[in-house]
């Protein structure tokens, strides 16, 4: 017992003196690195002899000495390739930043600066471009001079006013610019310096969030699939159900490659990255009310979408578990079957009033009407589940007959059937038609579009029309049905529900909205060498002056997705050559060559100021941020921006988007998307979008207001084919 114990202290003294020693070697070994680094030898041999355990031999014991040469070259090796490694990536990284800020490949594609460029950035580009891996190389957005800015925005309002009232806009110009201006561009500037994108969130709160009007002028919408041989709906009549499953199926895949992150990044030409910061906000997100501005809330972990039907609303969970596995999205068939469970229920009821409605009034009324709601614990439990929802989902009792009466619907509703503050809305008709209505807030319309364009390429019906699976997927044992939403509101919350529901149909009503399928595109207007988005944009000039004789200020949205956390700017396509060119077209004594004349300089203006707004170079984001800074700062708004003609929307506010944007699934597509529209901005005014279908088709969506008698969508999208038609000729030879 003794023995034992006294073999277990000589044991320990000897581990205590092995680890003494160990620890010896390792800080000899550290220090050694740093000798070598330094060269201070004489001194710090005499401190390591110093910290020597006794019995210790100096530097390293002779048994120990190329064991631990070994490990400290190799220790120092793997630092040093991870030193360079990490450097080497920033190098690269740092260069593709830096490469980034050239702007001229937009104006000089061919140039020989630009090829070195491109070739340099091939040399750079990793292999794999996921979604958010080229975020930290995005240039900031340029913020331009204050002349530069109150110039150009001169230069964009002289073509819309008198000779006379222009220098009196000029005269107020140059007194913000000698007075007020410089104390807001310093604003700015302090927030170029600090902020990754000096304009990004006070675009969101100032255009959007602070808005108190009714949604619907703001948000817009997306026509569902057409074949690409007729251009006839793609899924009218299929099954309600089967459609809807499969739509549900396919966006969710798609929000699940965003949040992996495993959603590819699209390239320009395969070298320039876009921003892609907004996807975090295309699902699961809501616009909630406020008093005096909004805000927007993003619920990263939703797991289930809210599908309405004939104003009852269910929350349906998107996610069950496996055998012996995690959760996963239900099937398309499941998803079916759950839709079905949803018709069944509902089949023989009216429609229900329910608090949907409220999303349709004044923001501030609708703040006030919601926290009555919050008040109340169903009420409030009931919100969180339609705002925490992944997105909407809505199974119509209508039955569009049209495009022109689908997009209306899209964008409308009943009042019952549309949460306006919803990031995605989707729209199932009962004869198969679809659609969307998207919260402009969140996102720009490129977004939801690839989504569509992901659905549209990845849906599939059996020889019976249901909806059908991918391969080797997995079914689940056991579903959790959809359960209906149940509201508890004050008897004064309920009473108001069909007034509010005939208010919002009267809006609606007011809306009138056209859509066109021609079978023509960009084939014929590229045979006539002109670009085909300046051909639509005096076109639609051509067409407005023939019915008004007046020019009206003018919106063309262009992207600025290049830039990090970029979104828009304006186009201004309207110019001292546009005017020309439209009032030559009316003038009987104008010649075919004057008219030609006009024509191209205008259509030379409208490419260059697109460039330029797509390179940070226009005025309105930067006007925009200069009345901001006033409003953020407390000063009083300078009167420069009381100016109506400043002020006030614009007569004809005019988009495009492309057809196509993931080449790798959208070649074998055999549909195209439908397009979409939104509100006018002006009472006497136009929304105009267009979307070229490949070479030989196109869709035009025009939006006018019924009340206002000078307009019409009609009589618009006559004028509008003719001046088509005539410019077309214009541009012919003979």
């Amino acid at each position: 017992m003794v023995r034992s114990v006294t073999g277990s202290a000589t044991e320990l003294s000897s581990k205590q003196q092995d680890d003494s020693e160990l620890l010896y070697i390792s800080f000899v070994g550290v220090l050694m690195a740093a000798i070598i680094a330094t060269g201070y030898h004489n001194e710090l041999d005499r401190t390591i002899t110093s910290y020597a355990p006794e019995g210790s031999s100096y530097p390293f014991p002779a048994q120990t000495r190329v064991p631990v040469l070994k490990l400290t070259l190799t220790i120092g090796f793997f630092l040093l390739l991870v030193i360079l490694y990490s450097a080497i990536r920033r190098l690269r990284r740092e260069l593709m930043r830096k490469l980034y800020n050239y702007r001229e490949w937009l104006y000089l594609p061919k140039a020989m600066k630009t090829k070195m460029w491109m070739l340099s950035l091939k040399a750079l580009l990793p292999r794999k471009k996921m979604l958010y891996s080229l975020q930290d190389v995005l240039p900031k957005y340029p913020l331009p001079p204050l002349d530069f800015t109150c110039q150009k925005a001169l230069r964009n309002l002289e073509p819309l006013v008198t000779v006379e009232r222009f220098q009196e806009i000029k005269k107020e110009m140059e007194k913000f610019a000698a007075e007020d201006g410089p104390k807001l561009q310093k604003i700015l500037e302090k927030r170029f310096e600090s902020e990754d994108n000096w304009v990004s969130d006070i675009w969101d709160k100032y255009a959007y969030l602070v808005g108190r009007y009714p949604l619907i002028y703001t948000n817009f919408c997306m026509g569902g699939g057409i074949n690409r041989s007729d251009l006839a709906s793609a899924t009218k009549g299929r099954p309600q159900a089967s459609v809807a499953a499969n739509q549900v199926y396919h966006m969710t895949r798609f929000y699940e490659l965003i949040k992996s992150e495993k959603l590819e990044a699209l390239l320009m030409m395969n070298l320039v990255p876009i921003c892609n910061n907004r996807y975090r906000f295309l699902f699961g997100t809501t616009r909630i009310p406020g008093h005096k501005m909004d805000s927007m809330r993003t619920y990263e972990e939703s797991k289930h979408i809210i599908v309405f039907r004939k104003g009852m609303m269910f929350n349906l969970p998107l996610f069950a578990s496996e055998s012996h596995g995690p959760d996963s999205l239900l099937t398309p068939e499941e998803l079916q079957s759950q839709m079905e469970l949803i018709l069944k229920h509902t089949e023989g009821n009216s429609s229900v009033p329910n608090p949907a409605v409220f999303t349709t009034l004044p923001r501030s009324d609708w703040c006030k009407e919601r926290e009555k709601l919050m008040m109340r614990t169903q009420n409030r439990d009931s919100l969180q589940q339609v705002e925490r929802a992944l997105f909407h989902v809505i199974l119509e009792d209508t039955s569009p007959q049209d495009l022109s009466e689908e997009c209306h619907a899209n964008l409308c509703g009943n009042g019952f059937n549309r949460w306006f503050d919803k990031s995605m809305t989707m729209t199932i008709y009962e004869n198969g038609l679809s659609g969307a209505n998207i919260e402009h807030t969140s996102v720009d319309a490129t977004l939801p579009s690839r989504g569509l364009e992901y659905m549209f390429a990845k849906m599939r019906f059996d020889k019976n029309g249901n909806a059908q699976s991918p391969p080797d997927i997995v079914m689940h044992d056991l579903l959790s049905p959809p359960f209906r939403i149940e509201w508890n509101l004050d008897e004064s919350q309920s009473e108001s529900l069909l007034h509010h529901q005939t208010a919002h149909l009267q809006q609606s009503t007011n809306l009138d909205m056209l859509a066109l399928k021609l079978y023509t595109g960009k084939g014929a207007i590229k045979k006539c060498r002109v670009s085909p988005d300046s051909f639509m944009q005096m076109s639609i000039q051509l067409a407005f002056y023939r019915l008004h004789q007046s020019v009206p200020k003018t919106y063309e949205t262009a992207m600025t997705r290049f830039f990090k956390f970029g979104r828009t700017e304006t186009i201004r396509t309207v110019s001292n050559h546009s005017v020309a060119f439209t009032k030559a077209m009316i003038d009987p004594k104008a010649t075919k060559e004057e008219k030609l004349c006009h024509l191209k300089k205008a259509m030379k203006y409208h490419s260059d100021y697109k460039l330029n707004a797509m390179s940070g170079r226009a005025s309105d984001r930067s006007l925009f941020g200069l009345m901001a800074a006033a409003r953020m700062s407390g000063q009083k708004q300078p009167a420069l921006f009381d100016l109506p003609e400043i002020k006030a929307g614009d007569q004809l506010s005019t988009s495009q988007s492309p057809f196509m944007f993931d080449l790798k699934i959208s070649r074998g597509m055999k549909l195209y998307p439908a397009g979409g529209i939104f509100a006018p901005q002006t009472m006497d005014g136009y929304s105009v979008y267009y979307l070229f279908l490949g070479e030989n088709h196109m869709t035009i969506h025009i939006g006018t207001y019924r009340c206002h008698p000078d307009t019409d969508s009609k009589k618009f999208s006559e004028a509008l084919q003719n001046a088509m038609d005539e410019i077309k000729t214009l541009l012919t030879k003979v």
